[in-house]
């Protein structure tokens, strides 16, 4: 898989999050990632438990996002790098 496609899935997970808000559609979150759409689903399924565990814990706010952004994403950034960090 060529290096790009990993960085493409962590972002493909970002944009299906906002999919999930109602921010953007589910086909304009796939337009910005640029992923095909089985790849994209599963970026969306992952955006999915981001979402629900995010609506369980309102008032956590942004800092809860990105710590269970960072354990949706961890198997794509360990491919990137093998830190789990670029």
């Amino acid at each position: 898989m060529p290096k790009k496609e990993h960085v493409k899935k962590v972002n493909a997970v970002i944009c299906a999050y906002f999919a999930h808000t109602g921010y953007l559609t589910k086909e304009e979150a796939r337009e910005l990632c640029g992923l095909n759409e089985s790849a994209f689903d599963e970026a969306y399924a992952k955006a999915g438990n981001i979402f629900s565990k995010i609506g369980s814990e309102p008032d956590k706010g942004v800092s809860k996002l990105f710590d269970h952004m960072a354990k949706e994403v961890d198997e794509y950034m360990k491919k990137i790098s093998g830190y789990g960090i670029a």
